[in-house]
């Protein structure tokens, strides 16, 4: 009862590996149409997230630089983020990561524990836990916690 609804394409930023350079990427997202109920089901690659504009191993390597690794706010933006804009009150930081460690239940499809800390002591919890789902680990929390984002199953 599902049938095909054509081709929608998105673009998602980020790194295709870790320390390489951020890029921009359009991906092509295909629509299914249940006949019965009348949903679209929407499929997209391994690693875009519903609604975001970086991809999950990006997410999860800015996480894991910002809160695991201690770099700033603005190292993390550097090794994901392809673009140039800032924000105005506070160039310096990145309201995102912050937005991301508070969503990662909804995000990457897990809870942590809230044992308290800032977002920034949960971003290293994060990191932690999608580095220990990578397919090959090297002991690196960033990169693994990057290929680790790939392979974790986003709501």
């Amino acid at each position: 009862m599902i049938v095909g609804h054509g081709l929608r394409g998105r673009d998602v930023e980020g790194p295709d590996e870790p320390e390489s350079a951020p890029g921009s990427t359009r991906v092509l997202a295909r629509r299914y149409r249940c006949l019965a109920c009348k949903t679209v089901l929407v499929v997209v690659p391994r690693g875009v997230g519903r609604a975001l504009r970086y991809t999950l191993q990006a997410i999860a390597y800015a996480l894991a630089l910002w809160g695991h690794a201690h770099a700033t706010a603005e190292h993390a933006r550097r090794a994901v983020s392809s673009s140039k804009a800032r924000g105005l009150s506070s160039p310096e930081q990145w309201s995102s990561l912050r937005r991301w460690a508070a969503r990662a239940e909804r995000i990457f499809g897990f809870g942590t524990p809230s044992t308290g800390g800032t977002l920034r002591d949960r971003a290293a919890r994060i990191a932690t836990w999608l580095a220990s789902q990578a397919p090959l680990p090297t002991g690196q929390v960033p990169r693994d916690a990057f290929f680790g984002g790939r392979f974790v199953h986003a709501r």
